[in-house]
């Protein structure tokens, strides 16, 4: 039987999918840091083989390889702060480089990034942005989007050095239960389910079902081309059509009211001044500029590739928001 890794197995993505696996009766080995626990996993413990790493720990990584014939690599910092720029830099680029070395190194296949639609750029409104598009005409930037592009690069630099295959599957905003409660999607459904939510930003995004992230997943380590990029996303969505979901499974009530861009900005560089009396990065507001500066754009995507060349075909959304409100039961 093939043994998979999957690095960033106790987050919210790597979770979702080992999960899947699991059930599935595949022989999965998931990458754990000691100090994070089991996770998204916890209910499964038994039914997979932990091993124990950080992706910017070449040596340890190289022990975790031992025996694997194809990675799944999720281990990533998704949070859009640009104050944890380096942090992003030695886990997304320098850790991301490492697992395909360590990989490439013990002879392992192929390996899969959990890459993101924000590795591409950010299109212009009313554009669909493909794998192509040119990041240069990106309406905005911020250390995410940077350091996943930059991931990109580095490991099909490690892949031409170590002879191993990389294949990049750029996600969409993927809903998934043990999501950060800061700053996952689990807080946007967490506010609508508790009627905190009274209004809405004026833009969109490219949305992906935990379902549609497996199947894309698993199809670029079956079908995917070395280096090639496929983005995978269930559908492009405005801020409102996606909160109108949300209260429709969780039974809130729908908001009407849109926020002006002008103000959404308002509220983004207070979240900034607030920030910088934060000593810890990661409580600083989820409300900062660089956040904002997504919220007021439609920033949609073109998933052709994925469907021709992976097989890809969307799911809705609904069974991914039902799953984070049951979690979110749990810990009530």
């Amino acid at each position: 039987m093939t043994r998979i890794l999957i690095t960033g197995a106790s987050g919210s993505l790597g979770s979702a999918f080992a999960r899947e696996r699991i059930e599935a009766g595949d022989d999965i080995v998931a990458l754990l840091r000691e100090e994070d626990g089991p996770g998204g996993l916890v209910h499964h413990q038994g039914h997979f083989e932990p091993r124990y790493a950080d992706v910017r720990d070449p040596q340890a990584l190289a022990r975790a390889m031992r025996g694997i014939d194809e990675v799944h690599h999720f281990a990533g910092i998704a949070i859009t702060l640009n104050r944890l720029h380096h942090l992003m830099e030695e886990v997304n680029v320098n850790g991301t480089a490492n697992v395909v070395r360590a990989a490439g190194e013990a002879g392992v296949r192929r390996v899969v990034h959990a890459s993101s639609i924000s590795a591409i750029g950010y299109p212009s409104p009313g554009e669909l942005a493909t794998e192509d598009f040119d990041v240069a005409r990106s309406v905005t930037r911020n250390s995410y989007m940077l350091t996943k592009r930059s991931a990109e690069r580095a490991a099909l630099s490690a892949a031409t050095a170590t002879g191993t295959e990389v294949v990049f599957v750029n996600l969409g905003a993927v809903i998934a239960p043990y999501s950060h409660p800061r700053y996952g999607w689990a807080m946007l459904v967490d506010n609508v389910r508790r009627g905190r939510l009274r209004a809405y930003p004026p833009g969109g995004l490219a949305m992906c079902a935990a379902e549609d992230m497996v199947q894309g997943m698993q199809s670029a380590m079956a079908k995917g081309q070395h280096g090639r990029r496929y983005i995978v996303a269930s559908a492009n969505l405005s801020y409102r059509g996606l909160i109108s979901q949300i209260c429709h499974v969780v039974g809130a009530r729908e908001p009407h009211v849109q926020l002006p861009a002008v103000l959404v900005h308002a509220v983004g560089l207070a979240g900034a001044a607030v920030g910088k009396l934060v000593r810890d990065p990661m409580r600083s507001p989820f409300i900062v500029p660089e956040n904002t500066s997504l919220m007021v754009r439609q920033l949609y995507y073109d998933t052709t590739r994925a469907r021709q060349e992976l097989g890809l075909r969307p799911t809705a959304l609904h069974d991914s928001i039902a799953a984070v409100a049951r979690w979110l039961d749990e810990g009530d």
